[in-house]
């Protein structure tokens, strides 16, 4: 009975964790900087993009160009969140990318919060954007070692 339980146990322990992984494309049309959109994956939903440009900040040039991506928790279970842009040009080159997330925990069951993703450094293109991927990444809270 004890060796049962404990190759139950090594076995359960061993079990890869899965995480939920949807990736959507889109073509580029944000009116007044704000583009609805649907990726849901685990009963989350990035349903809005908000596109800021941004400008270049001197003397290093660097890019204060973002979105801000409206994360909805429709589920019954917390979940720590990723999401990651990338956006393309008409010939399929990338202009700007990048990722972010839940900022401290997780994102509780019913809850809604906003991730900024940041295009620090590929940026110079973003003006001939034509159209965007968005992937989201979810795990459940607490079911994978830190």
């Amino acid at each position: 009975m004890i060796s049962r339980f404990s190759f139950l146990a090594v076995f359960l322990a061993a079990a890869p964790l899965v995480a939920g992984q949807a990736t959507q494309k889109f073509e580029w049309n944000p009116q007044r900087g704000a583009q609805d959109i649907h990726v849901e994956t685990d009963r989350v939903v990035v349903s809005q993009l908000e596109f800021d440009l941004g400008d270049r900040v001197k003397p290093t040039q660097f890019s204060t160009a973002h979105a801000v991506a409206r994360v909805d928790n429709n589920g019954f279970l917390a979940y720590e969140v990723g999401v990651a842009i990338a956006i393309f040009d008409g010939e399929g080159n990338i202009v700007a990318a990048g990722s972010g997330g839940v900022k401290l925990g997780s994102l509780a069951k019913g809850e809604r919060d906003t991730f900024t993703i940041k295009f620090p450094y590929v940026y110079r293109n973003l003006d001939k954007a034509k159209s965007f991927t968005v992937t989201l990444e979810t795990v459940e809270r607490g079911s994978r070692k830190k």
